[in-house]
């Protein structure tokens, strides 16, 4: 019959299910697909695209509370009360209006309905029913407004080096508490790893350690598997880290101390081993880099930026694009997908860690600052008197 998954029974419950969205089975719904994805997202290690969906969720269970969705009884007309909701509020029980939200953010739920949407098609549970999406304002469709640009959410080479001086002279406001200031010190220094580490996110951060490819290297370079990516394949996606000098003085202030196989920030776990415990630390981490180094750039950078580590990511790519580096240096070690080639062969062949230092050095820019300071020091040595220059060189 169509619209049947070719993998299930047939039977008269599923053949009722496929036609109307109804079934006698509560365990399997609309919802429990949408729940079944974001467990999926989470066990492979995607926490920030998890939470995403499970805000979605709780966004059209709160809208539609006063008539939710059972089975796979959903239609276009429920996705549009939703839609309005979003738009306009809804009364909750108490007279309230809730569930109003950004443009943005009703686009992104918007979007992930559709993907549960299509799974529940792909499953063979929702064949008959309208699709009610569109990507543009269609009479009688659900138009999912465009996602906001990133492409300028990214900060210069110049501006992540002001705030690399700024982590190295801790020069943090003296009216901030000195715990907030420790904590600020730690986030700052987390921000710029994120950027000197190929752009790679918290939960990449929170799962690194010092696996024996560290110190094969000498203690030279990371090796490790994106955790957005690590479920989608056997392989997931390897990606090298050079670990430059300045990356390194991070790793010296915040970091702790190298062992085998021991986390590089355990702070950001604090032992967590279960996934839910994991998702739910990374995100709150998230939340503390992000509200702190929004505060930070505003009152001590005076830049108007709410600053994530998304804009990491973005200035990594950035940036070295614009120094005309290879387009496949970047993918690669952003961890995108590279055919039927590891990263890791890739790297070896076409990029060796040399190479990957002199390309992961031009994200910040130190050279003036070192030729300055090297000038005054020859301009005071230069002044000093021949007994002068002999006892410096007696006190060495």
């Amino acid at each position: 019959m169509r619209g049947l998954n070719p993998g299930r029974e047939l039977s008269m419950d599923n053949i009722k299910m496929a036609l109307s969205g109804k079934t006698t089975d509560e365990r399997i719904s609309f919802i429990g697909v949408w729940e079944d994805i974001i467990h999926k997202l989470s066990t492979t290690g995607r926490f920030s695209t998890a939470e995403s969906y499970e805000c979605a969720l709780r966004s059209f269970k709160k809208i539609m509370w006063r008539d939710p969705v059972k089975g796979f009884h959903i239609d276009k007309d429920v996705v549009e009360r939703w839609n309005m909701g979003m738009m306009s509020g809804v009364e909750d029980a108490k007279g309230k209006i809730v569930g109003k939200i950004s443009d943005a953010t009703r686009g992104i739920y918007l979007r992930t309905m559709r993907v549960v949407w299509n799974e529940c098609i792909k499953l063979g549970y929702m064949s008959n029913i309208q699709y009610p999406f569109s990507n543009k304002k269609s009479l009688g469709l659900v138009a999912i407004p465009k996602g906001a640009t990133r492409k300028n959410r990214f900060l210069t080479v110049e501006q992540m080096t002001q705030l690399y001086r700024l982590f190295q002279s801790k020069e943090y406001p003296t009216d901030w508490p000195e715990d907030y200031r420790r904590d600020v010190h730690i986030s700052l220094g987390l921000f710029l790893a994120q950027y000197l580490c190929n752009g790679f996110n918290l939960a990449d951060a929170g799962q690194l350690k010092y696996n024996r490819f560290y110190f094969d290297s000498g203690k030279k370079a990371f090796l490790f598997n994106r955790q957005k990516t690590a479920g989608r394949s056997e392989e997931g996606s390897e990606v090298i880290i050079p670990i430059i000098e300045p990356l390194q003085y991070i790793l010296d202030e915040i970091a702790a101390e190298p062992r085998e196989d021991a986390y590089v920030f355990p702070w950001i776990l604090k032992g967590a081993t279960n996934d839910k415990e994991i998702r739910r630390r990374t995100s709150q981490e998230n939340a503390n880099v992000r509200k702190r180094m929004t505060k930070l750039s505003k009152e001590c950078m005076h830049w108007d930026y709410d600053l994530s580590g998304t804009w990491c990511r973005h200035s990594f790519a950035t940036n070295l694009k614009r120094a005309s580096i290879d387009m496949d240096y970047i993918s690669e070690s952003m961890g995108h997908s590279t055919g039927d080639h590891s990263v890791t062969a890739l790297y070896i062949e076409h990029y060796p860690l040399e190479t990957q230092m002199e390309y992961n050095s031009l994200l910040l820019d130190l050279k003036d600052k070192e030729e300055t300071d090297k000038a005054a020091l020859l301009e005071q040595l230069a002044s000093l008197s021949a007994e002068e220059l002999q006892k410096l060189v007696e006190k060495k």
